[in-house]
C-alpha cells in the first residue's frame, strides 16, 4: 500500500473500503433457506411429500404452486435486482480504488476531473491513464498542493498544466477528491 513520506506514514494512509460479503451471503441463504423449506415439506408430507403436493390435482395444490412460482418470481426476479441496483446508485466509494465514503464535495470532484483532468493524469480513482502529466497515484499530492496547481497551473514535465482550469468551489472539490483518492489527506512535501 502506497503511503506519503515520513515515519509516521500511516497516518497519511487512505480510508480503505473493507468490504463484509453481505450482498452474496444474502444471497445464499435465500437458496439455502428455499432449500431447507422444500425438505422441511417434503419430509412433513409423508411418502409423496413435496411433488405429490406440487402434482395433485386439487385445486388448492395448483393455487399453492401457481402462487409459490409467482412470489419466488417477484424476490428473485424483482426484489434481488433492484436491491443490488439500489445499493450500487447510492454508493459514495470507489472499490476499484479502496477509496470509500466519499463526501458530497469529493463525489463533485470525481466528476470534475474526469471532465478535464483525466485528459493528462492518471489516477486510479478516477479510471483515468494518461501520460501527459504526472501520475497523482505516485505523486500522492494533498489537498494544499492539487489546490495550488489547480489555480497557478505547472510547467514541469510533458505538458503544461494551465492555470484556473477550475475555480472556486470546484477547486476545491477536485483538490479534496484527489487528495482523498491518494490518501494525502495532511501536508506532503510534493
Amino acid at each position: 500500500m502506497r503511503t506519503v513520506g515520513g515515519d509516521d506514514a500511516a497516518s497519511h494512509r487512505a480510508e480503505r473500503v473493507h468490504f463484509t460479503p453481505v450482498g452474496t451471503l444474502f444471497f445464499v441463504l435465500v437458496f439455502v433457506a428455499l432449500g431447507l423449506t422444500t425438505l422441511v415439506i417434503a419430509m412433513s408430507r409423508g411418502r409423496g411429500g413435496l411433488a405429490g403436493m406440487m402434482h395433485s390435482q386439487t385445486r388448492g395444490s395448483r393455487r399453492f404452486a401457481t402462487f409459490l412460482f409467482f412470489v419466488s418470481l417477484l424476490v428473485l426476479g424483482a426484489l434481488v435486482p433492484a436491491w443490488v441496483i439500489s445499493a450500487e446508485i447510492n454508493s459514495d466509494d470507489i472499490p476499484s480504488a479502496q477509496v470509500s465514503g466519499l463526501t458530497e464535495a469529493e463525489q463533485r470532484g470525481h466528476e470534475l476531473f474526469g471532465k478535464r483532468c483525466s485528459l493528462c493524469h492518471t489516477l486510479k480513482a478516477a479510471n483515468a491513464v494518461a501520460d501527459v502529466g504526472p501520475n497523482l497515484d505516485d505523486l500522492a499530492p494533498n489537498e494544499a498542493l492539487t489546490l495550488d496547481a489547480i489555480l497557478k497551473g505547472r510547467s514541469q514535465g510533458n505538458g503544461q498544466m494551465p492555470a484556473e482550469l477550475y475555480t472556486g468551489e470546484d477547486a476545491k472539490d477536485v483538490a479534496k477528491f484527489v487528495a482523498k483518492s491518494v490518501g494525502a489527506e495532511s501536508p506532503s512535501g510534493g
